[in-house]
């Protein structure tokens, strides 16, 4: 993979562990047919923006279903895989390795929930573009997603590549907002497919 040709598209890392406790295997649940993950990823190689994907996770069952439907997969270590371990760290992980690997470092990651199905690629275009128009040349920036509550909902955070390496949020911070449900629960779960019926 060249860099000089790849670096403008953005880097989109799923992480999709399988350790839920709340809710069991909810990251390969079945959203209209498709195991939840993959469902996330499928709606996204629909964006304008042509996104680098990789599934993050620990799990060989993950592993599988990639293969089988043909989604790039990176190991995610074991520590970084409990329910106590912070996504940002898997995050971190995944592009250090990616970084090397594909001889890409890209202007822009993505961190997107697995269990945030209702995301689809027209959405985070438009937060792509607001991303890129905020804080023009700033180095370190960064864009969450917020409900009608005002609470971040973490479906999905936008951050340039040296911003992915800090050790807290940016101080440019850019709000995007959208109502999506993070699925923790077997109401939330219900919840979301009646809505993508």
């Amino acid at each position: 993979m060249k860099n000089s040709k790849n670096k403008k598209k953005p880097l989109i890392i799923i992480p999709s562990r399988m350790g839920s406790k709340r809710l069991k295997f909810k990251n390969i649940l079945p959203i209209k047919k498709l195991p939840m993950f993959v469902f996330v990823a499928k709606n996204m190689l629909k964006s304008r923006f042509s996104p680098i994907i990789y599934i993050s996770s620990e799990s060989k069952k993950v592993q599988k279903i990639c293969k089988l439907y043909n989604l790039n997969f990176i190991k995610r270590p074991k520590k970084l895989s409990s329910d106590k371990a912070e996504k940002q760290l898997a995050i971190v992980h995944a592009v250090k390795v990616l970084t090397k690997r594909l001889s890409y470092k890209p202007e822009i990651v993505i961190s997107l929930q697995a269990n945030s199905p209702e995301v689809n690629a027209a959405s985070l275009d438009k937060a792509i573009k607001l991303f890129k128009k905020s804080f023009i040349n700033k180095q370190n920036k960064e864009l969450i997603t917020v409900g009608e509550n005002n609470l971040q909902n973490a479906a999905f955070r936008i951050m340039t590549y040296s911003a992915v390496f800090q050790k807290s949020l940016s101080t440019n911070i850019i709000v995007f907002k959208k109502n999506y449900t993070d699925i923790h629960n077997k109401n939330d779960y219900l919840k979301v497919l009646k809505k993508l019926k």
